[in-house]
């Protein structure tokens, strides 16, 4: 219950500010469909606390609403990870630096204009979960600070500002009521808010992205998701235009390296 009422407090100021902000200045929006991939591999190792983890990030875009959702590519992006495990509920997460590509959206003509920029960034993650239902239902809270160099191909410079992104996640198994089992078949609901922040920052609504999706664990410590992706992301700086990108997107997850293919429980019991 504490936990609830402490997630509830915490979320509920983030979500009023940026439906207010995007009820408000809501103007033209762009819509795009897209194909989204993510490949995850982690490793815990020191008597289960500290870890290493790498994540890989592709997708693909249509241009001005039609055709393909593999027309053009929109982002790629390499991030390593060092973890510190505090228990089987709670995670630390730092990744040094990440590096993204990105394609921007093509909403409208001028969009064609828009050149690719790249992009560096820190990150800091911290996240924990609650079960419910003698473990069939899990509850994860996620919160990432995130220090971002983003360049500005047409200054030949950067723009540093900051973000925050806090996500809250249900999970329900279907055939178990452990997360961890193999062969284990689940579905997940998850909504994301992302706020810009900074002085170089006018406009703080980032983007709102809600996932929907099922999963299946094999091979013991792997899981492959497919998901439903709906996202409302701002562009520029005065929020009055926004792109709306609704796609599918395929998740494949290595929990631990070492127990892949094993019939060996998972000794570490907790991951995003």
């Amino acid at each position: 219950m504490f936990f609830r009422k402490t997630s509830t407090f915490l979320i509920l100021p983030f979500v009023l500010i940026c439906s207010n902000s995007f009820a408000q200045t809501q103007k033209v929006t762009y819509n795009t469909n897209t194909f989204w991939s993510k490949t995850e591999v982690n490793q815990i190792f020191d008597e289960k606390k500290w870890g290493l983890g790498f994540d890989f990030v592709y997708r693909t875009k249509n241009e001005l609403g039609q055709g393909s959702i593999f027309t053009s590519m929109l982002r790629e992006s390499y991030r390593p990870w060092f973890h510190y495990q505090f228990s089987q509920n709670a995670r630390l997460s730092i990744s040094p630096i990440g590096y993204m590509n990105t394609q921007d959206y093509i909403g409208k003509p001028a969009d064609y204009l828009r050149l690719p920029y790249h992009e560096f960034r820190t990150t800091f993650q911290f996240f924990h979960h609650l079960k419910q239902a003698q473990g069939r239902v899990m509850h994860t809270w996620r919160y990432r600070y995130e220090l971002r160099w983003q360049e500005q191909p047409a200054l030949n410079d950067y723009r540093y500002f900051n973000r925050f992104r806090l996500r809250y996640r249900i999970r329900v198994g279907l055939n178990s009521s452990d997360f961890y089992a193999n062969k284990t078949l689940y579905t997940a609901i998850s909504n994301e808010i992302g706020i810009n922040f900074g002085k170089n920052v006018p406009y703080m609504f980032n983007q709102n992205r809600l996932y929907i999706g099922m999963g299946y664990r094999f091979l013991t410590a792997a899981r492959v998701e497919l998901r439903y992706v709906d996202r409302v992301r701002a562009r520029g700086a005065t929020g009055f235009e926004y792109d709306m990108d609704k796609g599918i997107m395929v998740g494949i997850y290595i929990d631990q390296v070492s127990l892949l293919g094993t019939k060996d429980i998972l000794k570490v019991r907790y991951f995003d």
